[in-house]
């Protein structure tokens, strides 16, 4: 690509970056990495404006730090969810934007299945029954009843791409009947899966947990809310492991204190950490996850491996293998001509 190629990070989880030091002075890129995650657009532009790659794990990317990374062609988000970009900007000042849709996808399907477990098992009453019968000398069973095994139950899954469908393998040998609504799904891999769709409204009716796993966007944002909520037992339990914003939270909240469903299970939150008034946040029938999902030893580097092969990619001349703006491409504002 004719002149170093400079690869540069906005902000980062790991521990440290060695790795990625020792991987990109084997390619001959010129490697830059920061702590920025809270920096403001003005600080964001003037560190990273000259890169040709960029890598950002938090780091907000609003339309003015869009339209000042001059020279940027490609930005890789570090993991799945990418509400931290602006794409109509990106599209605009063409840079092509990329993430990472299958990291941390096992993991986050564990922990999905762990608080289907903790919650509809009632795990926080379950410690506090336990508490309470030894510091009295005798078994207090009454608080936990009724409690209702999964074998035979209704599992509903609301999305169904990388991480719905390991859930949905993981789940079969629960003995659930299992429910999928993800109308973006063709009718060749619903085959592939097994299932057919379901319509949400029937999904919500009829499951007895319902877990969550669609992105955020306009259609999806507050979707479980007092409406959608009402729909679902009483004796169903909610599960959030995508983002924050799909759930409103006083409405659940509502929900929860008014015995419209049973309980719920959270490792995601609109504001992160979430605040000491985070209306959940001691409740008996919820169990919160400090966004922990993503996490296990082996998704860590499975993600650092790929975001390597992405700036392989780029140094080859060819796209990410995960483009979120393909719109991008017929712009004759995009930076670089990509091979196929």
């Amino acid at each position: 690509m004719g002149d170093k190629v400079k690869f540069k990070i906005t902000d980062y989880i790991e521990f440290d970056l060695k790795w990625e030091e020792e991987q990109c002075a084997k390619l001959g890129v010129d490697f830059e990495y920061h702590q920025m995650k809270t920096a403001s657009p003005k600080e964001l532009i003037d560190t990273f404006a000259d890169a040709d790659i960029l890598l950002v794990n938090m780091a907000r990317c609003t339309p003015e730090v869009m339209a000042g990374l001059e020279n940027v062609k490609v930005m890789i988000r570090h993991g799945i969810g990418y509400d931290n970009f602006d794409l109509p900007s990106a599209t605009e000042h063409g840079i092509v934007l990329a993430n990472q849709p299958t990291a941390s996808s096992e993991d986050v399907a564990e922990q999905a299945i762990m608080l289907m477990l903790a919650t509809y098992r009632k795990i926080k009453i379950q410690r506090s029954i336990l508490e309470n019968s030894v510091k009295n000398a005798k078994w207090m069973f009454d608080p936990i009843f009724p409690m209702y095994r999964m074998g035979g139950k209704t599992l509903g899954i609301i999305g169904c791409g990388h991480i719905g469908s390991i859930v949905l393998r993981k789940m079969r040998s629960f003995g659930m009947n299992i429910l999928v609504d993800d109308p973006y799904l063709s009718k060749e891999r619903y085959a592939e899966l097994g299932i057919e769709h379901t319509p949400l409204e029937e999904v919500l009716r009829k499951a007895d947990i319902g877990t969550i796993h669609v992105p955020v966007t306009a259609e999806t944002r507050g979707m479980f809310n007092k409406e959608t909520l009402s729909l679902m037992k009483k004796t169903a339990v909610l599960i959030n492991t995508a983002r924050g914003p799909m759930i409103n939270i006083p409405d659940l909240k509502e929900a929860l204190d008014n015995g419209v469903i049973a309980g719920a299970g959270i490792d995601v939150y609109d504001k992160e950490p979430p605040t000491p008034d985070y209306p959940l946040l001691g409740m008996e029938n919820v169990v919160l996850t400090p966004h922990l999902a993503w996490y296990s030893e082996e998704g860590g580097m499975d993600i650092r491996h790929t975001i390597i092969d992405d700036l392989k990619r780029f140094l080859d001349g060819r796209l990410p293998k995960s483009v979120i703006n393909p719109d991008v491409l017929k712009s004759p504002k995009l930076k670089m001509k990509f091979r196929e």
